[in-house]
């Protein structure tokens, strides 16, 4: 599982002022918490006095009490505020103890924990949350999340092998199991912690739903670390786009999201048909997770065959780079070319 990224963790509906909320990533529990003047914050879900989970607490929207011994933290900081239990001859500053906290944001309708290697990363020095453009200060009009009984990096496979669609991915609504299968060629080139599909236009039966964005749609694909992929689609009427983002819960576990956003301003009655498209979609991944783990599945691919496997290779290569330039103390470079591929899909 690798640290000093941000992952995504949940969606910003999910969490309303004076609430909170109990997760897990990378192995760690955690509580996220909205406080009443709409600030996101998130602490270890453990109270340092004795390990209790804080999520079993009071939160008034502004401090956190234990709910063993009534320590309480403010949400600002996670610096304690109260110990009840001293008496008035024990002159000790609470604030000396705390909550660990985490640099949390919500951006673009979701919300992200950065997960660092340092116990107080420097926030001036913390990397840019991953955003989709165009989109600044919307929410998502579907979301979808699933938990995968694998690793994050199995889950990050399903969102770009090219191949598999044609035989998973098939239904009435986007590509029938009958399709014949279509010469594809892509132009890709490196971009920060991955690569990119060059922007080109949408042809072929599988991309239907696209156009209700008008004609002339274009795509512009991002596959980037830890596992990310943001999917830009516009129309010459409207835009759309997608983030999928693998959230490790554990060494085996993974949360995959799926957010859709569009601007087609008339297509708000058909969101229920939209997220369950999506889940849809999602499920079907989720069952080649189940099969493989049924199999034995390695945690890397053994075999990479032709350019219909090459965007798996490019992922577990950056991934390798980054875990050498971690371990050398440089700066990573991306190990990537501009490259054409081809494959039939």
């Amino acid at each position: 599982m690798r640290r000093d990224f941000w992952y995504l963790v949940t969606q910003s509906s999910k969490l309303r002022p004076g609430r909170t909320l109990a997760a897990t990533l990378l192995g760690e529990p955690l509580l996220l918490g909205r406080r009443a003047s709409g600030e996101v914050f998130a602490f270890a879900d453990v109270c340092p006095h004795r390990g209790m989970p804080m999520r079993h607490g009071l939160f008034d929207g502004q401090t956190l009490q234990c709910c063993y011994h009534g320590w309480t933290f403010g949400a600002a900081d996670g610096r304690c505020t109260s110990i009840p239990a001293l008496s008035a001859q024990q002159p000790l500053d609470p604030s000396r103890f705390r909550l660990r906290a985490y640099p949390c944001r919500e951006v673009q309708g979701n919300i992200w924990v950065f997960m660092s290697e340092a116990r107080d990363p420097d926030p001036a020095g913390l990397p840019e949350v991953p955003r989709l453009q165009g989109f600044d200060g919307a929410a998502p009009q579907v979301t979808a999340v699933m938990r995968f009984p694998c690793n994050a990096d199995l889950a990050t496979i399903g969102f770009i092998d090219p191949a598999h669609p044609a035989f998973i991915h098939t239904s009435r609504w986007w590509r029938s199991k009958k399709a014949r299968l279509r010469e594809k060629e892509k132009h890709f080139e490196p971009v920060g912690l991955g690569f990119r599909v060059r922007p080109h236009k949408l042809n072929g039966a599988g991309g239907n739903p696209y156009r209700l964005l008008g004609r002339n749609v274009e795509i512009e694909l991002r596959i980037e670390l830890p596992g990310l992929r943001l999917e830009q689609i516009t129309g010459d009427r409207y835009s759309a786009a997608v983030l999928a983002a693998s959230t490790p819960i554990d060494a085996d576990t993974t949360d995959v999201h799926y957010c859709v956003y569009w601007t087609v301003p008339w297509m708000a009655p058909m969101k229920p048909f939209a997220r369950w498209m999506t889940r849809d979609f999602l499920r079907q991944d989720y069952e080649v997770a189940v099969k493989l783990r049924e199999g034995g599945a390695p945690t890397v691919p053994p075999l990479f065959v032709g350019d219909a496997d090459a965007q798996i290779m490019w992922f577990f290569r950056l991934a390798k780079e980054w875990q050498n330039s971690r371990a050398e103390g440089r700066p990573f470079v991306n190990p990537l070319r501009e490259q054409a591929l081809r494959w039939r899909s």
